[in-house]
């Protein structure tokens, strides 16, 4: 058993190196060529977009009593605004309000990274429940 792990081993490595190898080479152009988008990849290209949202709040806001959902998934409570969220292309960012709890608005204070949002108005009212804020997209600007 020893022995087939260290032949599965070296049979990897070498794998890895002769890849590495041929992406240095003139072969890279049909390794790397992304048909669907009709373009050469670039050396180092990611296909996830990140970037960082700031939201701020605007009215009364009680202390803990809303919590950011990315995704339907529950990100963090907030204690106080500003608030900043990691996120990624296609993220869909929501706050939900407990019950009984007063009504505020939300809204972008700052964006970092290639990503840009599908808002169409400068605030959000937040009523008690779950309230969709914003859409993380893909930004043009490279």
């Amino acid at each position: 058993m020893g022995g087939l792990l260290k032949v599965l081993s070296c049979v990897l490595v070498a794998t890895l190196i002769v890849v590495q190898i041929l992406l240095a080479t003139p072969y890279r152009s049909r390794l790397t060529n992304d048909e669907l988008n009709g373009r050469l990849l670039k050396p180092y290209e990611t296909l996830i977009y990140r970037g960082t949202i700031t939201l701020g709040c605007l009215g009364e806001y009680q202390a803990n009593s809303a919590d950011i959902l990315v995704n339907g998934a529950k990100h963090t409570t907030v204690g106080t605004f500003p608030v900043s969220i990691n996120v990624c292309d296609g993220d869909v960012v929501e706050v939900k309000l407990k019950h009984g709890c007063k009504p505020f608005y939300v809204y972008l204070l700052s964006y970092k990274g290639s990503i840009k949002t599908d808002l169409v108005t400068s605030t959000i009212l937040v009523d008690p429940g779950i309230n969709r804020v914003l859409k993380v997209l893909v930004s043009n600007q490279q």
